[in-house]
């Protein structure tokens, strides 16, 4: 046999080999995101049953509508796809037990209001929107900085610190009947104040609020976890349409050839395209915030790794894929793109 009959030989085998390494990760990879699909149902971990001595009134009456109201928002809150989704449900949640809730965020030296349910706009009251613009000094003796200080939560008079007329003052409606405050702790520290009122006197039913505190605070830990669950799942879902797509153009392309003049093999920049439209396509939010904050690849990291890879797998020139993740998923705004490492563009 000749060096060139080897040669040939020798390069024909390894080529027999790589594709079927190749095909052996495709079945691999495809396995995995199968098992991951199976997670994608999350009802499971929501699901339960509460014995009624925890949701039971403060007075002795019949908890069995707390109970269906704790389920109801104990599922949302842990279903919460995103940070804004689960601070929502908890303060909605806590609201059907008083009658007026806020979230107070820890910011420096004061607390920043974040979210509020029950704040009307009549009577003096400041409305829900109103209250992202209310802030407290941690200057100021209110009992908002001393639950934070002391890390225990706070029910009853609402004057119990010297400078506690400032939260009413500002919230607006008068002085309430009672107060409940509790410190909200995200990875084992306080990092905001759960503010619950009653203006009428009706009673503000605790139990069912620090449950639903508490699922909220677990809730936000594990939050990044199933963000990157599902982001997988949604990456999969996207690579797996892509690759239909061009399963379909490639079937085109040849019927074209068939019957007209001939057309280019491969178009790697309308792959490209077509990769990139898919990630617009089941990112939608995500796109929108990544481009006004200009961090698209720190929110879509994982999902453009991922595009690339499987672009490269038909091209090797990632040329065309830069060029449309600057104008197209950017739209044209490079600098939203901070972070990502340029191999071809400069």
């Amino acid at each position: 046999m000749k060096n060139e009959e080897i040669r040939v030989f020798v390069e024909k085998v390894i080529n027999e080999k790589v594709q079927l390494l190749l095909n052996r990760i495709d079945a691999f990879q495809s396995s995995v995101f199968r098992d991951i699909e199976k997670l994608k149902d999350m009802d499971e971990l929501a699901r339960f049953s509460l014995p009624k001595e925890l949701a039971g009134r403060d007075e002795d009456a019949d908890g069995a509508a707390d109970v269906a109201t704790l389920n109801e928002f104990v599922k949302k809150i842990s279903g919460a796809s995103n940070q804004l989704l689960l601070i929502g449900g908890i303060i909605e949640g806590i609201n059907r037990f008083c009658d007026r809730a806020a979230l107070f965020l820890l910011r420096d030296d004061k607390l920043v209001g974040w979210r509020g349910k029950g704040f009307s706009g009549e009577n003096g009251q400041i409305s829900d929107e109103e209250l992202k613009r209310i802030f407290f000094s941690l200057s100021a003796n209110t009992v908002l900085k001393a639950v934070i200080e002391t890390k225990k939560s706070y029910a009853g008079d609402p004057l119990h610190k010297p400078d506690d007329f400032l939260i009413y003052n500002r919230l607006g409606g008068g002085k309430p009947k009672r107060i409940l405050v509790l410190p909200f702790f995200v990875k084992g520290k306080p990092q905001a104040v759960i503010y619950a009122d009653s203006l009428s006197g009706a009673p503000i039913r605790s139990k069912p609020i620090e449950i639903l505190a508490t699922v909220g605070e677990l809730s936000l830990d594990l939050l990044p976890i199933r963000q990157k669950l599902l982001a997988k799942i949604k990456t999969q879902e996207f690579v797996e349409d892509t690759e239909v797509e061009q399963r379909i153009y490639e079937t085109h392309e040849e019927e074209l050839e068939k019957t007209s003049a001939p057309v280019r093999e491969n178009d790697p920049e309308r792959y490209a395209r077509v990769i990139i439209n898919d990630i617009i396509l089941y990112n939608k939010k995500v796109v929108e915030d990544g481009i006004r904050n200009r961090n698209l690849y720190e929110v879509l990291k994982e999902t453009l790794l991922q595009a690339k890879e499987l672009f490269l797998r038909r091209s090797s020139d990632v040329r065309y894929f830069e060029e449309q993740l600057v104008t197209v998923l950017a739209k044209g705004d490079r600098a939203a793109l901070k972070g990502y490492k340029f191999e071809a563009l400069k």
